[in-house]
């Protein structure tokens, strides 16, 4: 069985938007006494972007769920067996979540790119009745970033059921979200309280022996297989984000700044809004 790329477009534009993240999993909102309190979670979760691009919705499964199916009959009529596998409904347990900081918490754990599911070699003819010409793609560009997509094609038919002639400006509008995303944790930088607050963090990070610009760099600084519950680094990081009540400034003015970004693009906003609720439309008619 060929693995089957969920919700496609909204895949690409998770890549997008996530180019400037560290992502790692996350730990529920009962971590223990000095990390991260509960509230963390709800800021993180509230920041505007996070609702576009990253939470789970019954909207996104709706939307995956009609292009399977669509997919599915397409392949079919085309005499071919096509049998993705099935898309699990939204969960907050299994949404993954930008940490744009570093480590909240001990307790999480680095996340690597998720194996590979097990596929079947398939013919060439297969591939093309699902994928379509290699030769025939539709591409759009942002500022950063340029992404081509399957012009033909059992997937891209089922995504011009829900789309119709505008596929190509969907693609587009998410790429600018996407980078829109990253150039307000950019712009977070410049932030005069943000500021304080790395400064804060900084000190009491030194004063623990922890010589870095950020917690980012600290992250990033660490070897893939860490072990936090047991790294003083790590230990020293956390314990210095409740001290200095480092997270709740941060989240709170990334906020501050992601809104500025959406109110200054509005037409950005309102297209992405727009061509989704086209989507839901007519996946609620596919799935009956």
């Amino acid at each position: 069985m060929v693995t089957r790329k969920i919700a496609a477009l909204a895949t690409a534009v998770a890549v997008i938007a996530c180019a400037a993240w560290v992502f790692v999993g996350r730990s529920g909102p009962s971590a223990p006494a000095g990390q991260p309190a509960p509230d963390i979670a709800r800021l993180s979760a509230d920041l505007p972007f996070y609702a576009l691009l990253h939470a789970p919705s019954e909207r996104q499964w709706r939307i995956a769920e009609a292009e399977r199916r669509l997919a599915i009959t397409c392949m079919s009529a085309r005499g071919y067996r096509y049998a993705p596998d099935a898309i699990p409904r939204p969960s907050a347990a299994t949404a993954d979540h930008p940490l744009p900081f570093g480590l909240e918490s001990l307790k999480t754990a680095t996340a690597g790119p998720a194996p590979a599911a097990s596929e079947r070699q398939e013919s060439k003819a297969f591939l093309a009745a699902l994928y379509g010409s290699a030769d025939r793609r539709i591409s759009a560009k942002g500022r950063t970033i340029k992404v081509s997509w399957p012009a033909t094609g059992c997937q891209a038919e089922a995504e011009k059921r829900l789309l119709g002639s505008e596929r190509l400006r969907w693609l587009q509008v998410s790429i600018e979200l996407g980078e829109g995303e990253q150039q307000a944790r950019k712009n977070l930088d410049k932030d005069p309280a943000f500021r304080a607050a790395d400064a804060r963090w900084a000190r009491c990070a030194l004063a623990a022996g922890v010589e870095t610009d950020d917690p980012v760099h600290l992250l990033n600084s660490l070897p893939r297989d860490t072990d936090f519950a047991t790294s003083p680094v790590a230990k020293a990081d956390i314990r210095c984000k409740s001290e200095t009540g480092y997270l709740h400034t941060a989240y709170t003015r990334l906020a501050v700044v992601q809104r500025a970004w959406l109110d200054a693009h509005p037409a950005v906003l309102t297209t992405w809004q727009s061509l989704m609720k086209r989507q839901d439309g007519i996946a609620r008619g596919v799935l009956g």
